[in-house]
């Protein structure tokens, strides 16, 4: 069993938001755009538009320049059984409707909605960095135990979302600061540097490289939050704010 990675055409299968509600915010001066895709009964968006626009704002908007859209995305059961991840960054996207009508196009975020009370399995014998992953969600709260063949986390609703709101999120704008820094902008200083050079030398790193550099840009993000006393904070749903973005209580509280 494996998930395609395109689906229906020649977009990959995260692009199709066509069941999403748009919300359209202004952040630090910037417009961003957020798709909410309906939730499953057992799954919920750990993260509010509130939580993420609060979040985002507390950034260095050159950090996140030009990521202008964030979708909170329902994954498939059965992505969510082989490729389950808390999110990820489209370093390019089309977001499209149901008839492949693009309704955005750019970097974007993503954050996979999730079921709180599914516990995660880890095997009992784990790499270096599958250790350090372990501790980081037994940090953001996750109970883990330790069983004959495998590791058990026993998630809540609130401690999936301080792994989402802040560690992934930041995770994610960190590889987006990785390639501003390894790409766009040794391009801009020097106008003689081969732009397509640089993109291939930042894709053809060691995938650990990549992840050490946004793994390094959360934590020193997030204990400047800490220490600044911004986060944590308390989840911002409100029920006004959803009722005028159109959006359902549903879809972020577990049932």
């Amino acid at each position: 069993m494996t998930v395609p990675e395109v689906a229906h055409g020649e977009h990959l299968f995260w692009e199709r938001v066509d069941t999403a509600r748009q919300v359209g915010r202004t952040i630090s001066g910037r417009l961003m755009k957020f798709f909410v895709q309906p939730t499953r009964a057992d799954c919920v968006h750990t993260c509010t538009i509130d939580d993420l626009v609060r979040m985002l704002s507390y950034l260095p908007p050159s950090d996140w320049d030009r990521i202008d859209a964030i979708l909170l995305r329902q994954p498939h059961r059965k992505q969510q059984t082989l490729a389950s991840v808390w999110g990820r960054l489209a370093y390019t996207a089309d977001f499209v409707d149901g008839h492949s009508r693009v309704l955005y196009s750019g970097p974007a975020i993503i954050i996979e909605a999730v079921n709180p009370t599914q516990p995660i399995k880890f095997g009992k014998r784990l790499s270096i960095d599958g250790i350090a992953e372990l501790e980081r969600l037994r940090s953001d709260g996750h109970k883990v135990d330790v069983h004959d063949k495998n590791h058990i986390v026993e998630p809540t609703l609130d401690a999936c979302r301080t792994t989402q709101l802040y560690r992934t999120l930041l995770h994610e704008v960190g590889h987006w600061v990785d390639l501003l820094e390894k790409v766009e902008r040794p391009a801009i200083a020097n106008a003689s540097s081969d732009c397509t050079a640089l993109l291939d030398m930042f894709h053809n790193r060691l995938s650990r490289e990549r992840e050490q550099f946004a793994h390094a840009y959360a934590d020193r993000l997030r204990a400047r939050l800490v220490a600044s006393q911004r986060i944590p904070f308390e989840r911002q749903l409100d029920h006004d704010s959803l009722r005028h973005d159109n959006l359902l209580l549903q879809d972020f509280e577990p049932s």
